[in-house]
């Protein structure tokens, strides 16, 4: 719920309630105070524009306040934005998984489950895939510029068939370096390549008569979102 995630990302950016109430002042010419910080906190809810304010604050988008329903962020448009109303027909809600996706640098996922969510654009998706099988993780490191950039998030499928007969793409893998995002390539000689879109990074290869087993393909990426 709101207030449930305002005080956790509230917490997490390192901000007292007075210091919040005082950016949020700082931003609208308003005079909240750390009570109505706590009020927040304990279940009421702001004004839309200062929800805005709130969520570039703590540098993140607003549907990142909200609880994990649709329904939430739903009631709050039609009493503030009900011109947005149409719009959330075509929003999906995807898992946001915590931990990170290393694009050359070290990745790690702290649960394939999570309690957080991520609303998208259903044109990000193609339609054969339903809301409960994508997750998103955020990207650090540079390797796979320009597909994705540090601070970007990718949005994947986790893979549930053999994967000697997946298709060559772009893949969340976890090695005994992390959990990396990475181009594969599938060889008919049973040697996998794993390489870069950041042509900086060399392709390592894993042959065939090699052991593969220190290999796990996680998931299938399907889209991004970048922050620029």
């Amino acid at each position: 719920m709101f207030s449930y995630n305002l005080k956790r990302y509230r917490k997490a950016n390192n901000l007292t309630q007075d210091k919040l109430s005082d950016e949020i002042n700082e931003l609208l010419n308003t005079s909240y105070t750390k009570d109505n910080v706590r009020s927040w906190e304990k279940g009421t809810n702001p004004k839309i524009d200062t929800i805005e304010a709130i969520a570039k604050i703590l540098n993140i988008p607003v549907q990142y306040l909200f609880d994990d329903s649709k329904e939430a962020l739903s009631k709050i448009i039609k009493k503030e934005l009900p011109e947005m109303e149409d719009a959330m027909s075509n929003i999906k809600k995807v898992s946001f998984l915590k931990g990170y996706v290393g694009a050359g640098s070290a990745g790690e996922v702290v649960s394939r489950y999570s309690d957080n969510f991520l609303y998208i654009d259903r044109m990000m998706i193609a339609p054969k895939y339903l809301d409960s099988e994508i997750k998103a993780l955020t990207v650090v490191g540079d390797s796979m510029i320009p597909f994705v950039d540090h601070g970007d998030i990718v949005l994947f499928t986790e893979i549930k068939r053999d994967r000697y007969n997946l298709p060559d793409g772009k893949y969340i893998i976890t090695t005994i370096n992390g959990t990396m995002v990475k181009n594969l390539t599938f060889k008919a000689t049973g040697d996998i390549v794993i390489s870069s879109c950041n042509k900086a990074y060399k392709d390592e290869i894993i042959k065939a008569d090699e052991s593969q087993e220190y290999l796990d393909i996680v998931g299938f990426v399907v889209s991004r979102i970048l922050k620029s």
